[in-house]
């Protein structure tokens, strides 16, 4: 009697130890507790009985710091998001929950926010990080555990070319909105001098740098200067600017509050320029309500059509500033990330309580999603986004109208 008793005991001990070693392994399956669950035509079903499968979806981005304001709105997108995947009911028997992960946008803290999602077997996808240096520290972390990710808003050509296979993006990367930046200053506002500020960031000197070279490849005189993400007082590059009086001043700075800092003082020294920011400069209340009217007539890039003027967006975004009362640049691209990532989830399906993180990952390779920004979302095979442009937008009184959009032939 006791030795069956010790036979039941070991073959308990088996079981668990095989459910642990199966989160482990070169493919990650992560382990949920629920009803048996099967993927069929790209279409989930539940098997009656037992209680509902919980999963997580981690939400990685500069929730504090200096460039929290956008990074609280998308988190705010992404829970968005997944309330709604949850109250549509694509999943019967599965609820998702949004895991935070604030990086503050320092890369040392998204390594760990990283590691964090990984540990945690209930995550199966990862919206964000945001920025551009987040996401490269991240990257090794999550590709290790086929942990896939996809950021609304790091743009570093360099992200896509470290051959990790979990990397995805829905915005253009900078070898895209350089170019098209440098097309739109020459060809519409006919520029001929242009001077550029950046901030030494991954994401400042990358757009940075892709705008001075296509701005001097169509003949361009370029001077430039750089900053520090702390300053404050600018006065010793705007006397630069003013003494080269270029056609453009373009900023490429991650946080708004900083680029309308640079136009408020360039008024306040009695100077003006036209100004242009890349993306990192495209909110309503850094850029436009917080600068006093410095920025009235400042052109910025939108990483996807301006959600306001999408009728596809319409009924999104008045749902959410019902909840919200503003918006911010990536607002529609993080409800679009996160939606896109479920939607490759829901593709794999949950069986026997458990999802496969490298199928999940897989899955966001081979995508091909329309949603509210009403273009279709695909990825190349180093996760790039396979088709689309950018979009030219301008402060018009207290908001963003859309201009044109740019593609590159």
């Amino acid at each position: 009697m006791r030795a069956k008793r010790y036979l039941v005991l070991c073959i308990a001990f088996v079981v668990a130890l095989g459910l642990v070693v199966a989160g482990c392994g070169e493919s990650t399956t992560t382990t949920a507790t629920g009803p048996a669950t099967s993927a069929t035509g790209g279409e989930t079903t539940t098997t009656a009985g037992a209680e509902a499968v919980s999963l997580k979806i981690g939400a990685a981005g500069p929730f504090t710091g200096n460039l929290s304001k956008i990074g609280l709105d998308a988190l705010q997108s992404v829970q968005f998001a997944v309330d709604d995947f949850n109250a549509s009911g694509a999943m019967p028997g599965v609820t998702f929950t949004v895991e935070v992960g604030d990086d503050a946008g320092d890369p040392a803290t998204a390594a760990t926010v990283a590691q964090k999602f990984v540990d945690d077997n209930a995550i199966v996808g990862v919206v964000g990080p945001m920025t551009s240096a987040a996401v490269l520290s991240a990257l090794p972390i999550l590709n290790d555990a086929n942990l896939g990710m996809l950021t609304q808003s790091a743009t570093n050509d360099a992200l896509a070319e470290g051959g990790y296979t979990v990397f995805h993006r829905i915005c253009p990367a900078d070898a895209v909105q350089g170019p098209s930046i440098a097309k739109f200053l020459i060809g519409d506002l006919g520029v001929k001098k242009a001077f550029i500020i950046d901030d030494k960031s991954t994401y400042g000197k990358g757009l940075g740098d892709q705008v001075d070279a296509a701005l001097q490849a169509g003949g361009v005189t370029v001077e430039r200067q750089q900053i520090a993400a702390e300053d404050k007082d600018f006065s010793s590059v705007l006397t630069k600017v003013k003494e080269a009086a270029p056609d453009i001043l373009f900023t490429a700075l991650p946080a708004p509050s900083q680029a309308a800092a640079v136009a408020k003082q360039m008024k306040s020294m009695g100077f003006e320029v036209q100004i242009m920011g890349g993306d990192g400069v495209n909110d309503p209340t850094e850029f436009i309500a917080n600068a006093g009217g410095a920025t009235e007539g400042a052109y910025a890039t939108s990483l996807g059509p301006l959600a306001s003027a999408l009728p596809t967006a319409k009924e999104f975004l008045d749902r959410y500033i019902e909840k919200y009362q503003v918006t911010s640049a990536f607002t529609a691209q993080s409800y679009e990330a996160t939606m896109v990532l479920l939607n490759a989830i829901k593709s794999v399906g949950v069986k026997d309580g458990k999802v496969d993180r490298k199928a999940v990952n897989d899955a966001l390779g081979q995508i091909e999603y329309t949603g509210i920004l009403d273009f279709p979302i695909s990825f190349t095979p180093e996760g790039n986004l396979a088709s689309g442009g950018i979009f030219i937008i301008q402060v018009k009184g207290d908001a963003f109208t859309q201009v044109k959009g740019i593609t590159l032939e």
